[in-house]
């Protein structure tokens, strides 16, 4: 008997391990609770020359020589993703991604540095207001540089890693990741 009771036992704790746990529909969409996912960061130098040279009643010219960085975070919302966008399919979930986007851009004021200026004639030296409107273009600069670097793109693989691992780790095991087409994205990299 005692044998019987013993085997009985080591049956159901050798079975209830076994068991494959379910997941709740709590938990599938509990990525959502992420909110915003930055999975991409990069920190862009620009140097900025600016010649002005003033109206024809002016005389003199002026010349400034300015850089600075920027740090640019991109990533995916996931707060973003509808019901719509999960489809479960026993241990497979398939998952529409929403688009990626710029997180953040920061210039940070620590970082501008005026590497040179050259004022003659009567010309007066760059203001404060002067030094912001060059750097605006320095901005403007960085911006247009990010869409060549692919930080979108980037950032977007590095969420589905990221996505992937969090369903695997809930049980699934066929975790698949569909990207928003190239031709339904913003591309706009202002922020």
């Amino acid at each position: 008997m005692k044998n019987w009771l013993f085997l009985s036992l080591i049956t159901l704790l050798l079975t209830s391990c076994g068991e494959e746990k379910e997941v709740h529909e709590t938990e599938i969409y509990e990525i959502r609770s992420i909110g915003t996912l930055s999975t991409t960061e990069y920190t862009l130098g620009k140097i900025i020359h600016w010649n002005d040279e003033g109206e024809w009643y002016t005389y003199g010219d002026r010349k400034i020589l300015l850089s600075c960085k920027a740090t640019v975070k991109a990533g995916v919302n996931l707060n973003a993703i509808k019901e719509s966008d999960i489809q479960v399919d026993g241990k497979k979930i398939t998952i529409q991604l929403p688009p990626p986007e710029i997180v953040s851009f920061e210039m940070d004021p620590d970082l501008v540095r005026t590497e040179m200026t050259d004022v003659n004639g009567f010309r007066s030296d760059f203001s404060q207001v002067d030094k912001s409107k060059v750097l605006q273009k320095g901005e403007e600069s960085i911006r247009k540089d990010l869409q060549k670097l692919n930080i979108l793109d980037e950032a977007e693989q590095n969420a589905k890693i990221f996505i992937v691992d969090f369903y695997k780790n809930l049980g699934f095991e066929q975790v698949i990741v569909h990207e928003t087409p190239k031709d339904k994205r913003n591309t706009n990299i202002d922020h």
